[in-house]
């Protein structure tokens, strides 16, 4: 089945599951009727954040076909994907004891969020439910990323993604799940990654035995602070990937639809600081003083025009400013100030080209502010 296809089909669900399935089309080669569903054992609010077990090297080699041979109930080939084989698979998904225990994993990642490379109880999380699910991974990548492994053990690999940070935020809204940790809020949505990939792991792993390959699944730290991914590919989260698969929540969408296209989707995300130094003086004798707060505001004006003047309008990107920091004396003008933001676009040539031109804005400003 094509695509667009599998995609019309799974839209009419309202399931979050849908997300976790809509990869899973290109991940399993054929299908049975569903297996056993494992005899989960659902684990204690309270508990589920315990230490796991380490994974030993006899768990990281053992076999992935434990599941080799069909059940006995089998009767259809999936090898062409169909309508059925998509049916059987959210059949699993949709099951009540599987959507109550993703629901509380959720809940529960919601309530204790954690920033990045500080995802640890996050991470124990996941480790745990991997080891009830029989998983083998590695851990830690990137101090607290985790990469996993269902399938064949040879190639191809195909990966899964989520990521596990949430922001510093104060979550306004009141309800009963609401995050307990003050400042630190899930308003990104990587809470629902990680169920969602934890949800596509059991599903691989009922189906393991139809696998043409290896699906690893990689749960990364740090999305928000722009350096996670750097950092669990130098660990090796990546060795051996051939095509790599992530979905992110969006609020833009009913629930249960599904977003897609081709090319680029999400942008490259880059941060900038830069140091405007002048001379300290007196406010009420400014001649006797270097401004610096004069030159970084034009500074914050010049990188406006680089989107603006200098970008092909077809070609989406952004340079925003979020911070500006001078002195805190209202009578004197500060020896520096401080400005920072971030950058976006779709491509490397667009990103370098932006971060190139931050840089002589700022460079050229810096040298101009002796002039004011």
């Amino acid at each position: 089945m094509k695509l667009n296809q599998f995609l019309t089909k799974l839209i009419p669900t309202n399931s979050i599951l849908i997300i976790s399935l809509f990869l899973l089309g290109s991940l399993i080669s054929q299908a049975e009727t569903t297996p056993c569903d494992h005899a989960h054992p659902f684990f204690d609010v309270e508990d589920c954040c315990l230490s796991c077990k380490p994974t030993t090297e006899a768990n990281k080699n053992r076999s992935l076909h434990a599941l080799t041979s069909p059940t006995a109930s089998s009767h259809r080939s999936c090898e062409v994907w169909t309508e059925a084989c998509s049916e059987e698979v959210l059949s699993f998904a949709k099951r009540p004891e599987n959507v109550e225990w993703l629901k509380m994993i959720r809940r529960r990642i919601h309530e204790y969020p954690e920033l990045a490379f500080e995802e640890f109880e996050t991470s124990r999380l996941v480790r745990e439910e991997l080891d009830r699910l029989d998983i083998g991974y590695r851990f830690p990548l990137a101090k607290t990323g985790i990469r996993a492994w269902i399938g064949t053990g040879g190639p191809p690999f195909v990966a899964v993604r989520a990521d596990m940070d949430a922001l510093p935020i104060q979550e306004a809204v009141e309800w009963e799940h609401k995050s307990k940790v003050a400042g630190k809020m899930h308003a990104c949505g990587h809470d629902a990654h990680v169920t969602m990939l934890i949800g596509a792991a059991k599903i691989l792993k009922s189906r393991e035995h139809l696998l043409k390959g290896t699906v690893v699944l990689i749960f990364q730290p740090a999305e928000e602070a722009g350096n996670g991914a750097k950092r669990m590919i130098g660990d090796g989260a990546l060795e051996d990937v051939e095509a790599i698969f992530a979905a992110h929540v969006s609020h833009e969408h009913p629930t249960g639809i599904i977003g897609s296209r081709s090319g680029a989707l999400l942008a490259g995300c880059g941060f900038f600081r830069a140091v405007i130094s002048g001379k300290t003086g007196r406010a009420g004798n400014p001649h006797s003083s270097v401004d610096p707060v004069l030159a970084a505001a034009a500074a914050v004006i010049s990188l406006q025009g680089i989107v603006s003047r200098e970008s092909n309008p077809l070609d989406s990107q952004v340079v925003s400013v979020t911070a500006f920091n001078g002195g805190d004396d209202l009578g004197m003008i500060p020896n520096t100030v401080v400005l920072g933001g971030t950058l976006r676009a779709f491509s490397n040539t667009s990103f370098y080209r932006l971060l190139q031109r931050i840089e002589e804005v700022c460079h050229q400003t810096h040298s101009l502010s002796y002039l004011f």
